[in-house]
């Protein structure tokens, strides 16, 4: 008897929030989140977009340009946030995920690790939490009453924040004729780089910049109003370098991984993202080239 109503409980725990997920076209990843401040700290957003999008999911950063449907309707979107409960020896945190108008549609169990060190605590907890997600095997299915929930919301802050956003990105496709050494640049090397390093300078002083990675030679170039990195002297970009509302942060995207880029005070790319292919981590360190 005593199992049943555990599992009872687990049950009514995991259905508390009855809206069915299939309804939601996007995850609107945000760059940062509340419990810890910094841009991508831990990478848990880069975490977070990846891990959405490995299992069916269709996810924007928050500070990208929306596609056209989201904006005319965000209730077409569910925004993660993490809450915490952390102890003395474990990390403990779960996932919300809330809807246009702030409310909490889906609440993950509670992810646990007792790793040491922050960022594999943080990970391993989040991975944990999320594994509900992936058990559910979404799919989209569009659905009338959140189809027609544009009229009730054109007026929240969600709306207002779209209209604020400076990047003007479109979402072509980068091509795939760029050299082998041009694809190290997004998956060769692990750096271990300070989370929230200052940045500072000016956007337009990146136009036709120059960077060097090991011993290859990059060039950022004007692209729809955003930026394109190519391998020096290549036909074709290697990764898009999107503009966000934060002028030294941008969100990077190249043909099989996303993530973050923050341009550095002493002239230098920090590239953080989840490569598709290996599953693993990675930040690269771009130096300014003389």
């Amino acid at each position: 008897m005593k199992k049943l109503i555990i599992l009872a409980a687990m049950i009514f725990y995991g259905n508390i929030f009855s809206q069915d997920l299939n309804n939601y076209k996007y995850i609107i990843v945000p760059e940062s989140y509340d419990i810890l401040g910094k841009t991508n700290q831990y990478q848990l957003n880069a975490l977070t977009k990846f891990l959405f999008e490995k299992n069916g999911f269709q996810t924007i950063m928050k500070t990208e340009t929306w596609p056209e449907d989201l904006q005319q309707n965000p209730c077409l979107g569910l925004s993660p946030v993490l809450v915490e409960d952390s102890g003395l020896f474990v990390t403990k945190l779960h996932i919300e995920l809330q809807d246009c108008k702030g409310m909490t549609v889906y609440k993950t169990r509670e992810g646990r690790s007792k790793e040491k060190d922050f960022q594999a605590a943080y990970q391993e907890s989040f991975r944990d939490a999320f594994q509900e997600l992936a058990d559910l095997q979404y799919e989209y299915k569009s659905n009338s009453g959140i189809a027609e929930s544009v009229k009730e919301s054109s007026e929240t802050s969600s709306v207002k924040e779209v209209r604020n956003i400076t990047s003007e990105a479109k979402d072509e496709v980068v091509p795939e004729s760029e050299s082998d050494v041009a694809h190290e640049v997004v998956a060769e090397e692990k750096i271990d780089l300070s989370v929230g390093s200052e940045v500072e300078g000016d956007l337009n002083s990146l136009e036709n910049s120059r960077w060097v990675y090991v011993d290859a030679v990059f060039e950022l170039r004007a692209y729809n109003s955003n930026y394109a990195l190519y391998q020096l002297n290549a036909p074709e970009p290697i990764a898009l370098l999107l503009k966000t509302n934060k002028p030294n942060e941008f969100v990077y995207r190249s043909l099989l991984n996303s993530g973050t880029v923050s341009y550095r005070k002493n002239l230098e790319l920090e590239i953080s993202y989840f490569d598709s292919k290996t599953n693993q981590q990675e930040s690269l360190l771009l130096k300014s080239y003389n």
